[in-house]
């Protein structure tokens, strides 16, 4: 289905030279299945009265039919927004379809680098459209909520609790001897991206001794945030008392967090994972697992759901929420409404806030089968 209106504010000063003089910008709103619901706000509405707005709906149920209706809306527009999660359904935006969409400028999205995977980026470089990535704007969901993980797995939080409710009690002489405070601890990052820089502003008044591993930042900027970098994700793996991933899934970080890596966590350590189980070898941190020699904070699994018997549903020393740090329905909300807030900047002559990163972007082939 597509709709289209005009909204009734007028045109902000500055805004880049349209078709026509006076013209109001025309943007495409393509939502996904699910997303109208979800996303469509008066907020976001809003942000967008500035434009003519053309909402074309993308349920998946005809493909075909969808994109053609898709490419139609585009013929005109000067702005596409997605909608949701990744592509939004609006199929492989090819240099073909590219080329036929002559005034298009901006593209506003959160996929998390992975552009790659509906956008041809040459053709969309070489005609000049701006794309922004507004999904780091879920960071500071995600961070506070791998900090929640961190304690809650020093503490026991969940199972204690379950003990309590079921009828039973602990004498702290009873406890296991091992460590319970986050204060004071060795901390290991794998990455230092959006959702690290956060978190390690949280744990700024814990005094923790942090190292972070990341090839793609320097030195300095770690150093600049009371860090330090990490030449050798192993060796920082071993020196790690509470150690948290939060590394994008890529075609070059598959598996990253192997069985060495795991390996060299010391014993009574804590694993904390909040981005994706793909980056992790999951059978090697199963292993340990099972041998009680870590506790972990899981926020995400390969499959999900897991199976009902699968060891991390099980084990009593793993706290495992259902891939919740940036699931919740304000910041799917959040990440969006900047999205609509960048086209804003843009049509209005002020530089965007979230640029693709197309180094990063490149990292993700087309034909990558990574998790949702």
């Amino acid at each position: 289905m597509t709709r289209s209106r005009t909204a009734s504010r007028s045109e902000t000063s500055g805004a880049p030279p349209l078709a026509s003089a006076g013209d109001r910008p025309c943007l495409v709103v393509a939502f996904g299945p699910r997303a109208r619901e979800t996303y469509w706000t008066p907020l976001a509405q809003s942000s967008l009265s500035f434009a003519t707005l053309v909402e074309v709906d993308q349920p998946g149920v005809e493909p075909e039919v969808e994109h053609q209706r898709l490419d139609a809306a585009l013929a005109d527009a000067d702005g596409l927004l997605l909608a949701g999660w990744y592509d939004a359904g609006v199929g492989y935006l090819s240099h073909e379809r590219l080329a036929r969409a002559g005034r298009l400028r901006f593209i506003g999205s959160s996929a998390s680098d992975r552009h790659g995977q509906f956008l041809d980026l040459d053709a969309a470089t070489d005609a000049g459209i701006t794309v922004v990535d507004t999904s780091r704007v879920m960071s500071p969901w995600v961070a506070e909520y791998e900090l929640a993980l961190t304690l809650a797995a020093l503490r026991r939080l969940p199972q204690e609790h379950e003990l309590v409710g079921s009828g039973g009690w602990l004498n702290f002489r009873d406890a296991p001897d091992e460590i319970d405070r986050l204060a004071g601890r060795r901390v290991g990052l794998a990455s230092f991206g959006a959702i690290h820089r956060h978190f390690t502003g949280l744990l700024a008044p814990f005094e923790t001794s942090w190292q972070a591993f990341d090839p793609f930042v320097a030195a300095e900027r770690m150093e600049a945030a009371g860090g330090s970098k990490a030449d050798d994700l192993v060796e920082m793996a071993a020196r790690s008392e509470v150690f948290c991933v939060a590394t994008p899934p890529n075609d070059t970080t598959i598996g990253l967090i192997g069985r060495e890596v795991i390996e060299a966590i010391p014993a009574g350590g804590v694993f904390v994972l909040v981005s994706r189980m793909i980056v992790v070898e999951q059978a090697a941190l199963l292993e340990r697992l099972e041998r009680g020699e870590l506790r972990a904070g899981i926020d995400v699994y390969e499959p999900e759901p897991p199976p009902l018997d699968h060891p991390l549903r099980l084990l009593p020393n793993v706290v495992h929420p259902p891939h919740r740090a940036g699931g919740t329905l304000r910041a799917h909300r959040a990440v969006f409404h900047e999205t609509c807030d960048e086209a804003a900047r843009f049509f209005g002559g002020e530089p965007v806030r979230h640029p693709l990163r197309m180094d990063l972007a490149r990292l993700v082939a087309r034909e990558s089968t990574l998790p949702d």
